[in-house]
């Protein structure tokens, strides 16, 4: 034999290999080869050497076999020393060998199985942001899918190449083709001849720094030549070519709830588990630490990287520390491990790593970007942070922002982070930002006012609740920099809201900076006109919370400074809110004379300027309050004013003080003994309540519809609605409203013949009463109390609580009545000197004094 090269022909004739296969055996050789840059060569021993070992030369003839390699010996001293190829059974593949199973991702799985026997899908890119898993995904779709390619499945490991030159060159390396030097044709077309007739996966990885510049397109071009190839890729954003099916990648499953230890399994949990064990193989987690372990994985959204990182922390740190310094910061979230790619060493290089492939435009649109919570809006977005609909689409397309299927954007709370920080280089344009930011936000919601009072309720304040998050900073830096004015012209509506869904305290704890912030600026100089109006207008709605959570005293004083300040004002329709909310709070302590003055000046004020809501307002307040009371006033029949307002409501179109307008009429309806008419109105306001997410409200219905049955006889049915009206106003925390369901319930456990426990249900209802200052409702509870003790037997004593509670102006009516009923049994019952004695100990004993000894 004269060359070397003749032998290597030899060789694969005898073995009948094949070109790619005698290729795929000196695989390792050919790559060392082309691994030759800027004029940098290899010694043709070490190739020799390598060579030797790819072509599995017994090590005794490795000296021979170089020697002849590099022409010193002829090639008639090489032994036939190649083995045959043998056989293989199963597919070829590359794929790297795991470590641990895949969690949380069974669902995905099936997926892709499902999309890449799809004989239309022949490029699928799995996209999603740093860290979030796609490799892992698609070394693990692409193992299920060996017996599908005949010819193989292969990964190719992109990540260390800069350049699309470099596309075609990696994929012949990673399936083990060696391009031929006597082949005139490109490497490019070799490639493609090779793979024309093969059934192959390939699995390009971390394709996303390469799509900045031209040559991409190589991958359509070996679709286009290999029909049966099929890629399954990996990038932070889509590739962009025409034949293209995404498929985006999300965290793993977070659990709901955060003591939910059951949810662990096929979710976030089980992925920190997994990795916290084997961080630290004596860590086991306990029942305590599950609500530190799901806040973690809600704080990382689910993402695999930031788990693992979080969870190298067990040896250290709790779970309890380890969720609060993620919420300090993301440089927490760092690890060492060797393995571990540079670009994933922490959550920082994984965004920064992104933030680099961003153009200078879409950097500062992220960095505006920030000053968003919870999410925003494409309107939003443009006019707080300048951002197109082009600059949007590219940072989803990107994985840095995500797109929700109801509009909404938002981005995860580290990249929110990362981008901040970038954004506090520069103050002033972040100062603009977040001052835009609340303008947009304030005015949003003042806006929001008339749908507020208008068919479209239900609608509103879904898209408020879900605003909250950006309310929130909003408002705080009007408050902060003293932008009272947008802050009063959102007090309908956050009002409105706060009430509605309940948020008593937070409401009242936020219109308390808004005070604190006023009266500071004001210190050493009078308020001008608009911060006055501000000023009384915030204290009115914070009155109203503390009113719903029973702090009277102080929800009174701040009505009446409230109106001190707005009476001189000619501010109408602040003036009307903070005079219909001292009526209501005059109406529940017992006052009903002063709630009947302040319902009709109101109702004056409000058909004054023609404003109908509050007209329709008023109205109801004042003619519930005739209908259910004693109070007496020059009227029209009350009932039928009732129905006008009822009816006035469903004109105006707005579903909760139609609900409201309803359970006032019922109460109406049942002082006439009108049962299905009062029922009927209170099913219909608890539809109502329901449908806006109205609790208050529902609690109120269902106490209503206990009273109708209660008033029927019917008190297994009125105890069931009873626990359901206590159960609503227990969680929202409106004592008042538990205390008076307590004592209305109280009578239906008595009827039920269970005294003891209406003892039980009375007490507790009196004691709620006297430290809420309700007085009508501790009258009621008394006047339970009094048939309990006549009932045992001790006339004189229930006749004497009886007397306290008659002679008390605060009586609810339907009180009075049925104290009124049983006093005349009483005292038919007992003797003539025995009822004067228990009158002459009434009048030396006040109410306070009396309600001590029954507690006692």
């Amino acid at each position: 034999m004269d060359t070397f090269g003749e032998w290597f022909r030899q060789q694969r004739n005898q073995l009948k290999l094949t070109r790619g296969e005698l290729a795929e055996r000196v695989g390792c050789s050919i790559s060392l080869l082309r691994k030759v840059e800027d004029g940098e060569r290899r010694p043709s021993t070490q190739i020799a050497e390598l060579m030797a070992n790819c072509l599995n030369i017994p090590p005794t003839e490795h000296s021979t076999f170089v020697k002849v390699a590099r022409g010193e010996l002829s090639v008639d001293r090489l032994p036939t020393i190649l083995k045959p190829v043998a056989a293989s059974t199963t597919p070829r593949t590359n794929l790297p060998i795991l470590p641990t199973p895949l969690i949380g991702r069974q669902h995905e799985v099936e997926q892709l199985s499902h999309l890449l026997r799809d004989l239309q899908c022949r490029l699928l890119t799995l996209v999603g942001p740093g860290g979030i898993g796609k490799t892992r995904l698609a070394i693990e779709a692409a193992a299920r899918m060996q017996e599908v390619f005949a010819n193989g499945v292969y990964f190719v490991s992109l990540a260390s190449v800069n350049t699309t030159r470099f596309i075609v060159p990696v994929i012949a390396e990673a399936i083990g083709f060696a391009f031929q030097s006597t082949d005139r044709a490109d490497p490019k077309t070799q490639l493609f001849s090779y793979l024309r007739e093969k059934q192959v996966l390939l699995v390009p990885d971390n394709l996303e720094h390469l799509l900045t510049e031209p040559g991409i397109e190589v991958l359509a071009e070996l679709l286009a030549n290999a029909s049966q190839v099929k890629l399954l890729a990996t990038s932070r954003e889509s590739v962009g070519l025409q034949d293209e099916w995404v498929f985006e990648v999300q965290g793993l499953p977070v659990p709901e709830s955060r003591y939910a230890e059951g949810s662990a399994q096929n979710t976030s949990v089980e992925l920190f588990l997994q990795r916290a064990r084997r961080a630290h193989v004596g860590f086991n987690a306990t029942p305590e630490d599950y609500p530190a372990i799901v806040h973690i994985c809600q704080l990382v959204d689910g993402n695999p990287l930031g788990l693992e990182l979080a969870a190298a922390w067990v040896r250290t740190l709790s779970c309890d520390e380890i969720a609060q310094e993620i919420e300090r910061g993301m440089d927490f979230l760092s690890g060492s491990a060797r393995d571990l790619p540079a670009r994933h060493r922490s959550m920082r290089a994984v965004f920064d790593h992104s933030w680099k492939l961003l153009t200078e435009e879409e950097q500062g649109v992220l960095v505006r970007l920030s000053v968003f919570r919870g999410g925003f809006r494409r309107e939003a977005a443009e006019q707080v942070a300048g951002a197109t609909l082009s600059t949007l689409s590219t940072l989803v397309t990107k994985s840095i922002i995500r797109r929700s299927g109801t509009g909404r954007y938002d981005l995860h709370d580290l990249i929110r982070q990362f981008a901040a920080e970038q954004f506090a280089e520069h103050p002033d344009e972040q100062n603009e930002t977040q001052a835009c930011h609340s303008s947009y936000y304030l005015t949003y919601f003042s806006q929001a006012d008339g749908r507020l009072r208008s068919p479209v309720q239900r609608e509103t304040l879904a898209e408020l609740t879900t605003e909250m998050d950006n309310f929130r900073p909003a408002w705080d830096w009007a408050v902060t920099h003293g932008e009272f004015a947008w802050i009063e012209q959102t007090m309908h509506t956050i009002w409105m809201l706060y009430d509605t869904r309940g948020w008593f305290q937070e409401g009242f704890d936020t219109l308390g900076r808004a005070v604190n912030a006023l009266e500071t600026a004001h210190q050493h100089s009078s308020p001008d006109r608009t911060d006055q109006v501000a000023l009384g207008h915030i204290l009115a709605n914070r009155a109203w919370l503390a009113y719903r959570l029973a702090h009277y005293e102080q929800a009174q004083a701040m009505l009446e400074r409230s109106l001190e300040i707005l009476r001189p004002l000619n501010e109408p329709r602040a003036l009307g809110a903070a005079i219909g909310f001292l009526g209501m709070l005059m109406e529940v302590t017992g006052n009903y004379n002063r709630a009947l003055e302040l319902y009709s000046e109101g109702l004056e004020i409000a058909t004054a300027i023609g404003d109908r809501w509050y007209s329709a307002l008023h109205l109801t307040c004042l003619n519930g309050l005739v209908a259910t009371t004693h109070v007496m006033v020059r009227s029209e029949n009350p009932h039928e004013r009732l129905q006008f307002a009822v009816a006035e409501w469903r004109l105006i179109g707005d579903p909760r003080l139609t609900a409201f307008g309803l359970r006032i009429l019922s109460q109406s309806a049942l002082t006439l003994e009108r049962y299905d008419e009062a029922r009927l109105a209170l099913e219909e306001s608890a539809a109502l309540n329901s449908s806006i997410g109205d609790r208050w409200g529902l609690g109120s219905a269902y106490r209503g519809l206990g009273v109708v049955a209660q008033a029927q006889g019917k008190h297994q049915q009125a105890v069931i609605m009873f626990r359901k009206s206590l159960d609503t106003f227990t969680e929202l925390g409106g004592r008042w409203w538990v205390a008076r369901v307590l004592a209305e319930m109280g009578r239906s456990v008595f009827e039920l013949g269970n005294e003891a426990e209406a003892e039980r249900v009375w007490r507790e209802s009196l004691r709620i009463a006297t430290e809420t200052q309700a007085t009508p409702v501790a009258l009621e509870a008394l006047a339970g109390l009094a048939s309990l003790q006549a009932k045992r037997g001790n006339m004189e004593t229930g006749l004497e609580l009886l007397l306290i509670v008659l002679a008390h102006p605060a009586c609810f009516q339907e009180t009075e009545n049925h104290a009124a009923h049983l006093r005349s049994q009483l005292e038919a019952q007992l003797t003539s000197q025995q009822v004067e004695a228990a009158q002459v100990r009434v009048q030396a004993k006040t109410f306070e004094a009396a309600v001590d000894e029954v507690l006692k």
